[in-house]
């Protein structure tokens, strides 16, 4: 599979994987959709809560360690 993974674009892969008949495929494609959409959520309102002036949530992504807390300080 790894050489497949580079065929085309991310577009044209997505493309292909929704044509392929198998549930099993499609179930996991609507899996990755969600934990994208849910992620997207996420980062989205971390960053309104953090220019709305959330002094909370500024405090702990001051000292936050985590992932989610260094890319909110980009």
């Amino acid at each position: 599979m790894p050489p497949l993974s580079k065929i085309g674009t991310p577009k044209f892969r997505r493309f292909v994987v929704k044509l392929i008949p198998w549930k099993v495929v499609q179930d996991f494609l609507e899996i990755v959709d969600m934990i994208y959409d849910t992620s997207v959520e996420i980062v989205e309102s971390k960053r309104k809560a953090l220019a709305g002036g959330d002094e909370a949530l500024k405090r702990q992504i001051a000292q936050g360690k985590d992932i989610m807390s260094i890319l909110c300080k980009l």
